[in-house]
């Protein structure tokens, strides 16, 4: 007959006295650092000590700890062992590009390839903006509501400088027709004098008569009429070149006005640079 406990199995660090269960402890990681997770390598990298490859997914007992803040965001440190030479490589967080860099013991393996096409993971690019990205549409989002504020608030000064100007209906309304008869008046008498001038000329009605000048108001048609007799006789009364010299005309340069003297010194330009 077998006896009590006969063929049961008991740990050499139990105390068959105790018959409460006090499982082992876990290792507890050096206080130097932090607490031991498992890490995973984001890519390939090489280690500078013994110049060993270690792929992309090969998992460690890494100690982690935290290395700073970027705003509010904890910036975290793995520290791991090399598995060929057990010399130690760190890795940290870069929240700022959101990914991981290396920070000693290691160097990133460089690859032209893009891993997205053999199954691995994407490649993050910090200048590559994201249109469709959540990021994006809220930036959008933000700025449609501020261009938003921004109308309304044009709106409301258009409403109320209108408000303002139409505040009495009949006195704008007069303004208005005052402004409009004045102009009629001045289109009537031009008509006329159209009709006058085409008469007079022979010119087609089918053809229209070039109006004064916008840019220069003085250089309207009778104005440019009599500045070209001002510059004819200008011309006629300048000095004459003659074998015995200049011989300069005893008659009197008639005063000209503004429209005359420019449009004189553009009529004098070209004989005044060959001489």
């Amino acid at each position: 007959m077998q006896g009590f406990n006969m063929g049961r199995y008991r740990p050499w660090d139990e105390d068959y006295r105790d018959k409460t269960f006090r499982p082992k402890k876990a290792r507890e990681a050096p206080p130097k650092f932090g607490k031991v997770v498992r890490f995973e390598l984001p890519f390939h990298i090489w280690c500078l000590s013994c110049n060993e490859r270690i792929g992309q997914g090969v998992r460690f007992n890494a100690e982690k700890r935290q290395d700073g803040n970027y705003h509010t965001t904890p910036i975290w440190q793995f520290r791991c062992k090399c598995p060929s030479c057990k010399s130690y490589f760190i890795i940290r967080t870069d929240p700022q590009n959101t990914r991981y860099v290396i920070e000693s013991g290691a160097r990133e393996q460089l690859q032209d390839w893009n891993p997205e096409e053999v199954g691995g993971h994407p490649v993050h690019d910090p200048d590559d903006i994201n249109e469709d990205g959540a990021f994006s549409q809220l930036e959008k989002k933000k700025a449609k509501q501020k261009d938003g504020k921004q109308q309304q608030a044009r709106i409301r000064e258009l409403e109320d400088y209108g408000a303002e100007r139409w505040e009495d209906p009949y006195e704008r309304n007069a303004e208005l027709r005052k402004t409009f008869r004045a102009q009629k008046k001045l289109r009537l008498e031009r008509a006329g004098r159209d009709a006058s001038l085409r008469e007079r000329i022979g010119w087609s009605d089918d053809i229209p008569l070039v109006g004064e000048s916008s840019s220069d108001p003085h250089l309207s048609t009778p104005a440019i009429r009599q500045a070209f007799h001002d510059v004819r006789g200008a011309i006629q009364k300048k000095p004459v070149q003659t074998k015995s010299g200049l011989r300069r005309n005893p008659r009197r340069v008639p005063i000209m006005s503004d429209a005359a003297r420019k449009l004189a010194g553009r009529m004098l330009a070209p004989t005044d640079a060959k001489r």
